[in-house]
């Protein structure tokens, strides 16, 4: 799949760092383990003639002091037009945070999303089928709806469980488990921890190929990595940890809309409000 040059380097999605595999089947992790930077400001006069990206600045804290967490609805600044002086002030005020997403869209759009240093503002890219740049936007939300929402579209309603082979330990109930919980989904999250079942090799080999990739992923580094993938299946996700060597800490399934460990919450979006104030009074030199 060729990525467009996001204007802000996305984590894990560099030239590079990942295999030709437009199903996402597969996305290496960043290695680095980064803390928290607080973004490295210019003075109001550098940026006192600037006003288009103020203006983007400005209109976002003050939709972000009305937002009340809706899923689906929440803050958005398209900056497309913006020139090259504008975009950068952008660039250097939002910098670059811990998680990166990317999505397919069934028409073949693609969706690459970078969270800045303030959680839960994304920096959002989309592209044509072709590799021609689209959009250019600012997200604030937990997570932008994009991702689960392509997932849906993209999954099968139902599991079919195939003929399984004999010498397989368990993966014929855990296939049973997955489509029973389909069937009749809870409020809250439902949890297949592989890493404290009896799995064989073939088992996963099994479950893997039955599962099958899907067209939406979610990747997070600082103090500990996590691999969010979307599977064939509506509402299914495979859920990674990693250490340092990238070798799996803990590998799960979860069935829901999107995993929780995926989403900003509110206290984080709070806190971005009161960091992203700050800047702006810096920006407007009342620091």
């Amino acid at each position: 799949m060729n990525i467009k040059p996001f204007p802000v380097a996305v984590v894990g999605l560099g030239p590079g760092s990942q295999p030709e595999d437009p199903d996402l089947a597969y996305m290496p992790l960043p290695r680095e383990i980064d803390s928290f930077d607080q973004p490295t400001l210019p003075t109001s006069e550098e940026v006192e003639h600037l006003h288009a990206a103020k203006q983007v600045i400005a209109e976002l804290i003050t939709q972000l002091q009305g937002y009340k967490g809706d899923a689906e609805v929440y803050p958005v600044q398209d900056i497309s037009q913006l020139d090259a002086a504008n975009r950068q002030l952008i660039n250097q005020l939002l910098g670059e945070g811990e998680v990166s997403c990317r999505v397919k869209l069934l028409d073949g759009r693609e969706l690459d999303m970078q969270e800045s240093v303030f959680a839960g503002i994304w920096r959002v890219l989309e592209s044509s089928a072709d590799g021609q740049l689209l959009a250019d936007r600012i997200e604030a939300c937990p997570i932008p709806a994009a991702v689960w929402q392509a997932a849906r579209a993209f999954g099968k309603a139902e599991l079919d469980i195939p003929s399984l082979p004999d010498q397989l330990m368990n993966a014929g109930p855990v296939l049973t488990e997955i489509a029973a919980t389909m069937q009749n989904p809870g409020d809250a999250a439902h949890i297949i921890n592989f890493s404290l079942l009896p799995m064989s090799p073939a088992d996963m080999d099994c479950l893997d190929a039955i599962l099958g990739p899907g067209n939406s992923g979610v990747f997070s580094r600082g103090y500990g990595k996590c691999r969010i993938m979307a599977t064939s299946l509506r509402n299914v996700w495979r859920v990674q940890y990693f250490n340092g060597m990238n070798s799996i800490l803990l590998d799960t399934l979860e069935i829901t809309r999107i995993p929780e460990v995926a989403l900003a919450s509110e206290d984080d979006l709070a806190d971005s409000l009161d960091r992203l104030q700050e800047a702006w009074q810096w920006l407007q030199g009342e620091y």
